[in-house]
């Protein structure tokens, strides 16, 4: 199995297009795009509620206007059936922000200004370790 689904969670519509874009080159055949930590959240309790589909992955940007990527790592953290599902953060990285990454435990983390190939090389890495785990 690989990578079918992933929950891109981005308000930046430039970075939306970019990122489902490289999805889809890469054979990610769904990109469920949400631009508030809300509309994701509720996507996910759908999922969770069986009145929707979960993803196989989730791509998410820390900083999302006035709201915080960490609310729904935390969430995702906190709910066993949604942190088996991997997540790349790809937004802007410094140290701090790898530090609390790695707390969280994310599968990957992605600085936006590393361009587009590296989003490409962690979806193509994370769609990798899904396909070997099966």
């Amino acid at each position: 199995m690989s990578l079918k689904r992933i929950l891109l969670v981005e308000d930046e519509p430039r970075d939306i297009r970019l990122a489902a874009s490289t999805a889809e080159s890469i054979g990610i055949s769904e990109v469920d795009a949400r631009s508030s930590i809300q509309a994701a959240r509720n996507y996910l309790d759908n999922g969770l509620r069986g009145e929707g589909p979960l993803p196989d992955g989730i791509v998410l940007d820390l900083n999302l206007g006035y709201e915080s990527g960490y609310e729904l790592l935390r969430y995702w953290h906190s709910e066993p059936r949604l942190s088996k599902i991997p997540v790349i953060v790809w937004s802007v990285l410094g140290d701090e922000q790898r530090h609390m990454c790695s707390l969280f435990h994310v599968s990957r983390y992605v600085a936006k200004w590393d361009g587009p190939k590296a989003i490409q090389e962690a979806l193509e890495s994370l769609n990798d370790s899904v396909s070997s785990q099966t």
